[in-house]
């Protein structure tokens, strides 16, 4: 068992920092920083897009829905106006 103790490294040196450790760690920390307003920039800048796009379709649809109901609508009459006029002949204009 004392073999197994001696076997163990032990820390028993203090390191300090040079006078670069604290300007490096600033250095990493601000890399870091900057990668994260990266990342989360290019994820919220994809999620508004695809919400976006998400709303023009479902307008796009609701639009068609109400133009084609219009259509339906006003179909018959229109049909009726053109028979009628094409039964009046070319020369009676409405």
């Amino acid at each position: 068992m004392n073999r197994a103790m001696e076997s163990i490294p032990v820390l028993t040196d203090i390191i300090e920092d040079g006078g670069t450790g604290g300007a490096a760690a600033l250095d990493r920390r601000s890399a870091f920083l900057g990668e994260i307003e990266a990342h989360l920039a290019t994820a919220i800048h994809d999620h508004a897009d695809e919400l976006v796009h998400n709303a023009c379709r479902e307008m796009e649809a609701l639009l068609l829905e109400q133009v084609s109901d219009r259509l339906r609508a006003q179909l018959p009459s229109l049909i009726a106006a053109i028979i009628e006029q094409h039964l009046r002949g070319p020369g009676s204009a409405a």
